[in-house]
């Protein structure tokens, strides 16, 4: 049987001083999620490895798990096994996106948890997902409804759902009678900070999601 030609690394063993983080690398994880991590590495271990950039010494995939490791570790003197690639700068960047891109790993089938987790009797926490996130997935679900209550936060988020729902299901139902969606778009502000200050200048509160034509104009003015 040949081996797949799209294998496109190899397994070494380095030293932990070798590994430079990538200073670029746009992931981060609260405190909450990190203790799960912790945890998770304490009862499994590492069972997947870390990628590392050969050319440039930067770790491309694997800095929460590196990070939970140096503490486990308590410091940095230690070797581990890596799958090492060998890229210019800008596949390295492509690449450490990739691998953390969540978009391309798929999306979970909410039935399916719900039954794992009572088919097995597997608490949430032990799958990673925190209380926000049980409640977000779950909410409606009255098989787990004596696990949670609904945070201020999370009704809040709930609340920002339905309206944005309840916005689109009219916009379809305008565009069913009227056969043309072209009488809305979207403006895509650079930060916070402009997006405030736009709708300041629209007398808009900074709340709101949706504006109408005539509050657009206001910047005629």
């Amino acid at each position: 049987m040949a081996k797949t030609k799209h294998e496109k690394y190899v397994m070494q063993t380095i030293s932990r001083e070798s590994i430079s983080l990538a200073e670029y690398n746009p992931r981060f994880i609260d405190e909450a999620n990190r203790k799960a991590l912790e945890q998770g590495l304490k009862k499994h271990g590492l069972v997947e490895p870390l990628v590392w950039n050969k050319r440039s010494g930067r770790l491309v995939s694997g800095h929460q798990r590196l990070a939970t490791i140096d503490k486990l570790e308590r410091g940095t003197d230690y070797e581990l096994t890596v799958a090492v690639v060998d890229l210019n700068d800008k596949d390295e960047k492509i690449l450490n996106v990739q691998l953390n891109n969540p978009s391309m790993q798929g999306k979970f089938d909410i039935e399916l948890l719900g039954e794992l987790a009572l088919g097995e009797g597997i608490n949430f926490d032990e799958l990673g997902f925190d209380s926000f996130d049980v409640n977000m997935m779950f909410g409606n679900d009255e098989r787990f409804a004596e696990l949670f209550t609904d945070t201020e936060e999370v009704k809040a988020v709930k609340a920002e759902i339905s309206e944005i729902k309840e916005h689109r299901d009219s916009m379809n139902e305008k565009y069913n009678t009227e056969q043309n969606a072209d009488f809305y778009f979207v403006v895509v502000c650079e930060n916070q900070a402009e997006k405030d200050a736009l709708l300041k200048k629209m007398s808009v509160p900074l709340y709101e999601k949706f504006i109408t034509s005539k509050e657009l104009q206001r910047l005629k003015k």
